[in-house]
């Protein structure tokens, strides 16, 4: 009998995605799971009416300055961290749509992670 190779056994990771549409207005949201999730692809709709600000805080930092990402009205943008990310993602923008797609540690009862979100 031979012994499984070393590495990560994918049969401990569960894979999903969050969308969110709840941007009436202009004030920023924040999206976390605790670092619980490795982002391997985000994508940013812009609404019609309003450019998106988009910042990607990575190992819980503070937000503020000026925003990492301007998506202008009516555009869209993909980025594709592949499993790198764990942090926080802020966003603000009128009429905005933003979906994350990850992989997470499955847990005994493969529990999907907590998004937090915060207006």
């Amino acid at each position: 009998m031979s012994s499984a190779p070393a590495g990560v056994d994918v049969r401990e990771y569960a894979y999903g995605y969050y969308s969110f549409q709840g941007f009436s207005d202009s004030t920023p949201h924040t999206f976390e799971a605790g670092n619980r999730w490795l982002v391997t692809k985000i994508q940013i709709f812009a609404g019609p009416a309003e450019p998106v600000n988009f910042v990607l805080e990575a190992g819980g930092g503070g937000s503020g300055g000026p925003p990492d990402f301007i998506v202008e009205a009516g555009g869209c943008m993909t980025l594709e961290p592949n499993g790198a990310f764990r942090g926080r993602i802020t966003m603000s923008g009128e009429g905005a749509f933003l979906m994350v797609e990850f992989w997470w540690q499955s847990t005994a009862n493969v529990s999907y992670p907590a998004i937090v979100v915060t207006p």
